[in-house]
């Protein structure tokens, strides 16, 4: 069970004196009433509506400001769990971050000033890159996305390819002698 934060319980408080209990328990535990349904879809039609408006009249540099974002978490949430979609690695997030920006492959190599060959190495997971693209590409991304998240989406990237590989796992058995015998 988690502990309240001093901040959460001062929300409480103010809650319970500008509440009954019985208020507050119907609008935690029975948010809408039954009779409200029908508002509450129209409401969800117009904030549907809105947001639509919302995002057909970004500029440029918003959307790509949020596909950054978007991407950003998206990296954040394959780091923190164990699961998440296969097909997503490093070479999938980077290649996510320089189409983001509308950019191709050769502009963004000399944004970073890495030849466009290697760059499509670390795109094609035929090579890993090193400490200093990761430094670089914090730096492209003005330090929205840390070198460090980078270098995690690559040990992540790694573990689950390790942890997939069945075949190398076969091939390594004839390498091991002497095995630990325990009891489980």
């Amino acid at each position: 069970m988690r502990i309240a934060t001093r901040k959460e319980l001062k929300v409480i408080k103010k809650l319970f004196e500008q509440h009954t209990p019985e208020e507050l328990a119907d609008a935690f535990v029975f948010p809408i009433h039954p009779d409200d349904v029908k508002q509450a879809r129209k409401d969800l039609e117009a904030f549907r509506v809105m947001r639509e408006n919302e995002i057909a009249n970004q500029s440029p540099q918003e959307r790509t400001k949020n596909k950054i974002y978007q991407i950003k978490y998206q990296i954040r949430d394959f780091i923190d769990s164990d699961d998440g979609k296969p097909y997503w690695n490093f070479p999938y997030f980077l290649n996510e971050y320089i189409r983001a920006q509308g950019k191709k492959d050769k502009e963004f190599a000399g944004d970073v000033d890495v030849k466009s060959y290697v760059l499509s190495q670390y795109l094609n997971g035929h090579r890993n890159p090193p400490k200093e693209f990761l430094i670089r590409l914090e730096l492209h991304s003005n330090g929205l996305i840390p070198a460090s998240w980078w270098f995690r989406l690559l040990q992540k990237t790694k573990e689950k390819e390790l942890m997939q590989d069945n075949a190398i796992r076969e091939r390594e058995r004839n390498h091991v002698k002497n095995k630990i015998e325990l009891a489980l």
